[in-house]
């Protein structure tokens, strides 16, 4: 059955959208077979969203993004542009049927029985059904029914290092992490692998306490061994009901051939749990493992990768990403995670260079990786990063993470960035969405958490944004993005003391980080301390001295103390910056000051916020 949501603009009326809830309302909607549009979504990128259940997934759609799509569609020079296609049902949607009729993934005609014939006699009927249940076993023997498959979880524990030497912790931690890429793209469907983060708070822990805490079936677990340019991989695959051990196996490779390993590992585990391996036309996982890996590259982009995972030193990735391509020009993963360093040092929380440096360098790192390697989804990630936060390009931007999700569905840095791109878009409740998927991903990560309560802020939940930071403080208590939003919805409800102490705390956990003296001056303003508030930003002028500090921190500053005037200045040089945080001036409670401000208006119609 059809739905509406209610739009509302930052500023206008809200408009009511039809919500298409199976393929069939969406192919009726855009006059085409089902099948047609399920091959538009796949290849061509139709907006159709999911909601993930335990067997398959379901489909909606918005009416109006189907149409804005439709007309911006370019007709195909192949006449078969428009053709059905062989979709790649889900077994064990074609078997059981769906739990809510259109709501199924793919359709599938039902199967109509012919009428029973009362008038022939007992002994004939009876005959005929021996002979009908004859010839269905021996179909069945012929045609062996396949059990429907259900969603299954992975988590790839970190990587024992057996080397002795401490200083190689990087490299078994990054071959986990590729491990964990590697095999959440074996499957994607069927298979949601745990990402790093969880996986390491976890490391230690009893088994059936990580299976209780991730929601898993299966563990994975190794150690690495390494020797120069030689390698030995020990990996085990167990069952985490019972702890009983399926498989075990052992490699001694040279590193150029690690990629053959993992790709070796993958397709037993594959083999274990019976799931389907991905083709090397929907991942490029197959066809980068043909090529062996020069060993120092390889090298270099572990220890990229390490950092980057680990977000403890974001510049440090990036020069060991740029080591591992000037051993190997051609190595496209290490062009991937330049993309994201650069496009994460240029953005808020980290913000240590300026948009106008960081972001050309993220799209320019992501473009080469992607003419290496096409079917990388990070690359696109970054590209839509940067077209949404830094061009302003809404609509390549949604292009792109469609793309990204497509390529890595368990990937959690395209389910990130594209939240915040639907709360950029006023598109809240898609956010939670995402957000949503992120936890699935990686249920104990302290980022993911904190966004969630950064959303509810936004919706001007502040409640419930309060409940899920506190929590998220609780567990975490010194991870300093969370005092953001903890402290950011208690100063909505006027509790400015608790705010501040909040701010305090994570100006102090951040080691001075400006966007922390940025609130914390803010909130002082706001509590009448105005001179507090010209102290912080006094602060903030001499951190300029020898960082970049954006102009949004200066203007948050004086919209508190009151000096619209001066915060819209300060804005105006933010732009100028093509600082990352503006996209979200439409939803930002902070900026209802300014609203009716002719000035503040200009602005949102520069970023692209009518």
């Amino acid at each position: 059955m059809s739905e509406t949501r209610t739009s509302p603009g930052p500023e206008g009326p809200a408009l009511q959208d039809k919500k298409l809830v199976s393929w069939k309302e969406i192919a009726s909607h855009l006059g085409r077979e089902v099948r047609t549009v399920q091959r538009w979504e796949r290849s061509e990128g139709l907006p159709v969203y999911r909601h993930e259940h335990l067997r398959k997934s379901t489909v909606y759609a918005f009416a109006k993004e189907l149409d804005d799509w439709i007309k911006k569609r370019q007709p195909k020079d192949d006449p078969e542009a428009d053709a059905a296609f062989e979709p790649e049902p889900d077994v064990g949607d074609v078997l059981l049927g769906s739990e809510n009729g259109d709501d199924a993934e793919i359709d599938v005609p039902p199967v109509q029985p012919s009428p029973p014939k009362w008038k022939r006699p007992v002994l004939a009927a009876a005959a005929a059904a021996v002979l009908c249940f004859a010839g269905y076993g021996v179909y069945r023997w012929i045609h062996p029914r396949i059990l429907p498959p259900e969603k299954v979880r992975l988590v790839v524990l970190p990587f024992k290092n057996l080397s002795g030497d401490p200083k190689q912790d990087y490299f078994s931690a990054g071959l986990t992490d590729e491990m964990i890429t590697r095999l959440g793209n074996l499957d994607p469907h069927r298979l949601g692998v745990i990402a790093a983060e969880s996986s390491n708070r976890l490391s230690g822990k009893p088994l059936p306490e990580i299976g209780r805490a991730l929601d898993v079936q299966y563990a994975l677990e190794g150690s690495v061994r390494r020797d120069g340019n030689h390698v030995r991989i020990d990996v085990q695959l167990i069952q985490v009901s019972d702890q009983t051990h399926l498989w075990a196996d052992s490699y001694n490779r040279d590193l150029n051939d690690i990629l053959l390993v993992q790709d070796e590992v993958g397709a037993a585990v594959a083999s274990q749990i019976q799931l389907a391996l991905a083709t090397a036309t929907e991942t490029s996982t197959s066809r980068t493992a043909i090529r062996s890996v020069n060993p120092e590259a390889y090298d270099a982009y572990l220890r990229g990768r390490f950092y980057w995972t680990n977000r403890g030193d974001v510049r440090k990735s990036i020069e060991a990403y740029q080591e591992a391509i000037q051993k190997d020009p051609q190595y496209a993963l290490a062009y991937a995670g330049l993309a994201s360093s650069y496009a994460l040092l240029g953005q808020v929380p980290y913000d240590d260079m300026s948009p106008t440096e960081a972001k050309p360098k993220a799209r320019a790192a992501a473009e080469r990786a992607l003419q290496l390697d096409p079917l990388l989804a990070e690359p696109h990630a970054v590209l839509a990063n940067v077209s949404f936060s830094y061009d302003w390009n809404f609509e390549v931007a949604e292009q792109e993470f469609q793309r990204a999700l497509a390529l890595g569905p368990n990937n959690p840095t395209p389910h990130l960035w594209y939240g915040h791109f639907c709360i950029a878009r006023n598109r809240l409740p898609q956010a939670l969405e995402e957000n949503s998927r992120t936890l699935d991903l990686d249920p104990v990560s302290p980022l993911f958490n904190t966004v969630r309560a950064e959303i509810y802020y936004h919706q001007r939940n502040y409640d419930a944004a309060i409940a899920q930071a506190r929590r998220t403080v609780e567990q975490y208590p010194s991870y300093p993005l969370a005092y953001i939003w903890l402290g950011s919805a208690l100063r909505e409800k006027k509790m400015y003391k608790d705010a501040l102490e909040q701010f305090s705390l994570g100006r102090k956990l951040s080691g001075g980080h400006p966007v922390m003296i940025a609130l914390y001056g803010h909130a002082l303003a706001l509590s009448g301390d105005a001179a507090g508030a010209r102290r912080a930003l006094a602060d903030l002028h001499g951190l300029a001295q020898s960082r970049y500090v954006s102009s949004l921190y200066f203007a948050a500053v004086y919209l508190g103390l009151g000096d619209n005037h001066t915060a819209l200045d300060w804005l105006d040089r933010a732009y100028k910056e093509r600082n990352d945080r503006l996209v979200y001036l439409g939803t930002e409670p902070m900026a209802d000051p300014l609203r009716s401000d002719p000035r503040f208006a200009q602005l949102l119609a520069k970023v692209g916020l009518h």
